[in-house]
């Protein structure tokens, strides 16, 4: 087994989603680093990048040999006598940088921090496909005040926290996430310039091989390479410092215990020895005499690196070909003989050892375009191979098959903003859609009068034409029986019912293109009814919810008014809309048990007249919470008692001693979750006893065994 440092250990966690934030810690507020520069291409043996560059041009790679010693933290192996092989005897987590330590803090706690360049996989097995990258930078600490500020300093900045758990703070930064063999999300993270030993780049620490390494991995050491200059851990905040007498933060004014700090650190990663080989893309043409080339585009450092193709079928097509590079890409055009080109070919990065290799499929190119006219709806696609001699066939997927390089595509009424093309020799490429042709004519407006209305005499009588569609631009209302309007020429107006009853046509017309549009509406006026409020039916509602009070069922009314008859202890609630037919309120969540019962509200309605009605009440009653008990246990002379309510209100509940009215054994406020837990030391069980919770909202439990010890 290859050794592992401490702070390594803790690194190699069950991994959370990556490109989350995980905490066990309230984030108030953080620096985010400045990242990396690049990444490599993808290695052929492991499906992960060869190398991550940093911006002052160094490049690690993973550090994970079976048997490097400077290399200690990784996943372990399933076989460890056996060397390092994708995928059967992979690791599942491995490191391209790992930087970790730790410090003691008061009552015999502790805090970590490890700054990590990590390669894993999504579902936590090896499994090809699912290789993933992310930039980790984790802190904990343990044994610290709760809802108190703790700012943690680090080669990666800043960042202040708080506790979520009693005495925890746990909070895990992970940044990365991309579809399969996408790895540059990690390049946005606080990972970045690499950390090292502060001996590193002088070749005079025998430890790290004539700087082959960048620290050994497992001995603390001080580092160099914080773009912030804070090449340090540490932690301020309240009651932090194990000694009030000793100045664990010599650095830092103030009270010596409010800080802790080190500037020692593990140190983990491996200089890359490889550069690696992209190949980009290998293309083919022949002309018509049948004379045939093959292109490749591949990508690597610099461009001094030696890149060679070659085919590696048995009939080679051509002889092996070196390619030029010029800021990191790299180009041949290779002639080929014979009847076909090569079915694929290798693209090597020989300075690499051992060789970094991509073997990849030699297609032909595709170019073309994609017209479409509006006028006749017509998408023509208009496309060609580069093999000219072979034409192979052409598809445009979605339309079918071109014939001599093009596809007519009629009565097309909405075009897609591309055209994906094939060919039967491996190529593909997007057309994008270029539009010509007549614009559009814009919507016709069409007048909406709104919905028939019936109303009361002297009843004020709102008109609504907004529902118009189109560009209208101007609204006009009329009415044959002269009843004047307050706006007619604006699409919402208004007006007084008359004193007749009878129906009464009003028309909206609009103006615009296609226009003019009208439309009517028939507003009946009922002889005056009866005045009488009703304030619609009792209601029973669940607490924190939204109440409609409702009206509908009054006559004769031309005004509403609400009001809340409030009794001893009932909370007093906010109508809105009291004066609507159909006011709201939210039911409030009580916090005493003698405010638990219904809220009464009144209505009384108005006449066009004046006359005021008698008042009608309806009661509004909240139900009880569900309470269920999941766990009764009393062990070393302390009570747990925890379940959950139905109502997520922040209310008290209360758990007895053997019934109902026994004796209280302890309270607790239910969470945001619907969860409560109830921790206190109360009376001593004996075998068979039982607990009842009861709920500040009015719920019980069914009774429960206690479990003891």
């Amino acid at each position: 087994m290859p050794r592992r440092s401490s702070a390594a250990v803790l690194a190699l966690l069950v991994l959370p989603a990556v490109g989350a934030v995980n905490a066990f810690g309230a984030v108030i507020g953080g620096t985010p680093g400045p990242g990396l520069a690049a990444v490599g291409p993808v290695s052929a043996s492991d499906g992960f990048p060869v190398w991550y560059r940093d911006k002052n041009g160094m490049r690690l790679e993973l550090c994970l040999a079976q048997a490097d010693p400077l290399c200690p933290a990784r996943g372990p192996l399933p076989d460890e006598q056996s060397p390092v092989s994708f995928p059967d005897n992979f690791p599942d987590e491995s490191f391209y940088s790992l930087t970790s330590t730790s410090v003691g803090t008061a009552n015999g706690g502790i805090a970590r921090a490890d700054l990590a360049l990590e390669a894993a996989f999504v579902t936590g097995p090896v499994i090809p496909g699912d290789q993933r990258t992310f930039a980790r930078v984790r802190f904990k600490v343990t044994n610290v005040q709760d809802n108190v500020d703790y700012t943690f300093t680090s080669p990666a900045g800043t960042k202040t926290l708080q506790t979520s758990k009693p005495g925890l703070i746990f909070d895990t930064e992970d940044i990365g996430i991309g579809g399969p063999g996408d790895f540059t999300g990690a390049l946005g993270g606080r990972i970045g310039p690499f950390l090292t030993w502060d001996t590193f780049g002088s070749k005079s620490d025998p430890a790290l091989l004539n700087d082959t390494y960048v620290g050994d991995g497992a001995t603390p050491h001080k580092i160099t390479g914080s773009p912030y200059g804070t090449n340090f851990f540490r932690v301020q905040g309240p009651g932090i410092n194990p000694s009030s007498t000793v100045d664990a933060c010599p650095t830092v004014d103030g009270p010596v215990s409010d800080c802790v700090e080190t500037d020692l650190f593990t140190v983990q990663g491996k200089l890359a020895t490889t550069a690696g080989v992209t190949a980009d893309e290998v293309t083919y043409s022949r002309a018509a005499d049948g004379a045939g080339f093959v292109d490749v585009f591949a990508s690597s450092e610099g461009s001094t690196e030696s890149i060679q193709v070659s085919d590696p079928s048995a009939t080679k097509t051509f002889a092996t070909t070196g390619l030029t590079g010029e800021n990191g890409h790299y180009f041949a055009r290779v002639a080929f003989t014979g009847a076909t080109p090569p079915a694929n070919v290798r693209v090597s990065n020989v300075g690499d050892v051992p060789a970094s290799v991509k073997t990849v499929s030699v297609v032909d190119q595709l170019s073309g375009t994609a017209t479409y006219n509006t006028g006749d709806q017509t998408l023509v696609v208009t496309a060609g191979s580069s093999d000219t001699f072979g034409k192979p066939a052409l598809t445009a997927t979605g339309y079918g098959q071109l014939t001599n390089g093009q596809l007519t595509v009629s009565g097309l009424q909405a075009p897609p903003v591309s055209v994906a093309l094939t060919s039967a020799a491996g190529g593909s490429t997007t057309l994008p859609i270029q539009v010509s042709g007549p614009g559009r004519d814009p919507l016709p407006v069409v007048a909406q009068a709104g919905p028939d209305q019936t109303v009361q005499p002297g009843q004020t009588v709102t008109l609504d034409g907004s529902a118009s569609s189109g560009p209208v631009a101007t609204y006009a209302w009329t009415n044959a029986d002269g009843i004047a309007m307050t706006t007619p020429d604006q699409a919402v107006t208004t007006f007084t019912a008359p004193s007749v009853p009878g129906a009464y046509t009003f028309t909206l017309t609009v103006s615009g293109p296609g226009g003019p549009s009208t439309a009517s509406v028939v507003v009946t006026v009922e002889p005056a009814a009866p005045l009488v409020a009703n304030a619609g039916p009792d209601q029973t509602v669940q607490r924190g919810t939204k109440v409609t009070l409702d009206g509908s069922r009054s006559t004769g009314a031309a005004s509403y008014a609400w009001t809340q008859l409030v009794g001893t202890g009932d909370p007093v609630v906010t109508l809105s809309g009291a004066a609507t037919v159909r006011p709201t309120f939210t039911f409030p969540f009580y916090k005493s048990p003698a405010t638990n019962g219904p809220l009464r509200f009144q209505l009384v309605v108005t006449a066009v007249d004046g006359t005021v009605s008698s008042p009608s009440v309806v009661t509004i009653t909240p139900t009880s919470d569900v309470v269920t008990v999941t766990l009764v246990r009393y062990a070393n002379s302390r009570w747990r008692i925890d379940g959950t309510s139905s109502i997520l209100a922040g209310q008290t509940v209360t758990a007895h001693y053997r019934r109902l009215t026994g004796t209280v054994i302890g309270r607790a406020v239910v969470d945001v979750t619907g969860a409560f837990s109830v921790r206190s030391a109360g009376p001593v069980p004996v075998p068979g006893d039982v607990v009842v919770v009861e709920s500040q909202l009015g719920g019980v439990s069914a009774p429960v065994t206690v479990r003891i010890g």
